[in-house]
């Protein structure tokens, strides 16, 4: 029997050796790199693409307006530390624009550019920095939050992918504290729900350092020590400018709820009604399949061993909603945790080679999930766009327009109710006489939330604006009131604030002239 020779065994490299790969071979690779770069910054142009379009017939509505009314009309020291309790938010945002207006001299159409800048970097950071597939990362960034309600709508939650995914990114860099630190304050400084989301990691960071902080050598741990101690600070001043007065609308609001005939308290939805919202709202659409999402995102991630990760912030974020109700673009915050939470969770490239059979399946599955997520937020994104086009969001500009065409603000002139800051922000004044100032004031007594006649009769304006969520309501029960004083309809401004699919709620403005003395 002939025997084969073997084969010599490898020999094996030195450690301290440089690795050798053929020339050619590594040209290969950075070539392939370089094209995959090139296909990343072609993915990013078509998003800037579409959301620059979007913007173009996007009508900006009273929620864009009184942030910019607020930084154009105060000074910072005043916004921070009185007017943002009313606001219930931090800072950030309005310091923003305060700059963008006082400094740089810019006008009410750039905010939505100013928006759209810091929404172009989040969407940049996870085109180019995400760790999943890249045919995963690209039509995430299409998605119905990514895309659309946190990119072309100017408020801080443009900022919000922004520094929630920077965050991810130095998660797991256990050497420099400090940096993740910076990244955390400035989003805790960005909203209450940047401030969850900011806590949450901060929180979940911290954890990890005990767990190995025998390893640390002692400068590290004093940095640790002193990032903590900057986190703790940051939250109290938060707290301290944040903390409502009792004249604050919303606390007094709260206080006088148990108080309203039960017929009126059942129109307001209940806490499980909120939590459907939020769940189906933030992920699926469907409260089934959204809730499956979640319960499988998060049991991925407990067996990544980061389910608090992903627990705490998108629980957090959920019950507050649930709790409080917050309003439908408010839903995406959990969206963002949940992708900020996935993107620490994820395998690096060096894992994935030893995974089993079970750890590949599940992976296979969570990407199959984010796939189908990305699939029906892409849709919920191409029909708003198209309605974006098509409809009005708000009929702010057109009554402002309207408003000029008259000179309307040459005399004087009352508004009524919150909207109506979405038409003072196209003047440089406050034109309504009945308000104290050109923003909303959410404090008590809440001036132009209701028809003064001795007011009326005294001033005698020439034009009055209606702003109504309902404008069938306001024309059968208000309008008829104005009449009797005098006034009548000259023009009608129809606005559409749209979500999704749907229509959330109408932005609708009434604007009456006086036609008989």
């Amino acid at each position: 029997m002939t025997t084969l020779p073997q084969a010599a065994p490898p020999a094996v490299a030195d450690s301290d050796a440089p690795l050798l790969v053929p020339q050619s071979a590594g040209q290969s690779l950075a070539s392939s790199e370089r094209w995959w770069r090139i296909a990343d910054a072609t993915v990013l142009g078509l998003w800037i693409l579409v959301t620059n379009f979007t913007l173009l017939y996007h009508e900006k509505w009273a929620d864009e307006a009184q942030a910019w009314l607020i930084a154009r009309d105060l000074d910072l020291r005043t916004i921070w530390f009185h007017e943002l309790r009313y606001e219930g938010t931090p800072g950030l945002w309005h310091t923003i624009l305060w700059i963008a207006q006082h400094v740089f001299h810019l006008g009410y159409n750039s905010i939505g550019y100013i928006g759209l800048a810091g929404a172009t970097a989040g969407a940049a950071l996870l085109i180019f920095k995400a760790p999943f597939p890249r045919y995963v990362r690209w039509p995430l960034a299409f998605t119905y939050f990514m895309v659309y309600q946190y990119a072309v709508i100017a408020r801080p939650y443009t900022l919000l992918p922004l520094l929630a995914f920077a965050a991810a990114m130095l998660f797991k860099d256990m050497q420099h504290p400090e940096c993740l630190t910076l990244v955390l304050v400035i989003l805790a400084n960005l909203s209450l729900h940047g401030t969850i989301i900011a806590g949450c990691l901060g929180f979940c960071y911290l954890l990890e350092a005990i767990q190995s902080w025998r390893t640390l050598d002692r400068s590290l741990r004093n940095r640790y020590v002193i990032c903590v101690a900057v986190m703790a600070l940051m939250f109290v001043f938060l707290f301290l400018i944040l903390k409502p007065t009792p004249d604050v609308e919303e606390f007094v609001l709260k206080k006088s709820f148990s108080r309203l005939p039960l017929d009126i308290q059942a129109k307001f939805p209940t806490p499980e009604e909120c939590l459907r919202a939020i769940i189906s709202g933030a992920f699926l659409d469907w409260f089934a399949l959204s809730l499956i999402f979640v319960m499988f995102a998060a049991i991925w991630c407990f067996t990544r061993h980061r389910f608090l990760i992903f627990a705490l912030p998108v629980g957090t974020l959920v019950a507050l909603y649930a709790k409080i109700h917050g309003a439908a673009h408010h839903q995406g915050t959990a969206f963002v945790a949940a992708i900020a939470a996935l993107w620490i969770a994820w395998p690096d490239r060096e894992e994935r080679p030893a995974y089993d059979v079970f750890q590949r399946r599940a992976l296979q599955g969570m990407i199959a999930l984010l796939l189908c997520l990305c699939a029906i937020n892409i849709k919920d994104a191409a029909v708003t766009i198209h309605r974006e086009y098509l409809y009005p969001y708000s009929g702010a500009p057109d009554a402002a327009n309207y408003l000029k065409s008259v000179g309307a603000d040459g005399g004087p002139m009352f508004g009524f109710l919150f909207g109506t800051v979405a038409v003072q922000a196209y003047f440089d004044h406050n034109i309504f006489s009945n308000l104290p100032t050109a923003y909303f004031h959410h404090g008590m007594p809440l001036s132009g939330t209701h028809l003064e006649f001795e007011d009326l009769h005294r001033v005698q304006p020439q034009y009055i604006v209606l702003y109504t969520q309902d404008p069938e309501l306001m024309y059968r029960d208000n309008i008829p009131r104005f009449r009797d004083e005098g006034y009548d309809i000259v023009h009608f401004s129809d606005g559409y604030y749209l979500f999704k699919q749907g229509v959330f709620e109408r932005d609708v403005y009434f604007i009456l002239r006086r036609v008989r003395p």
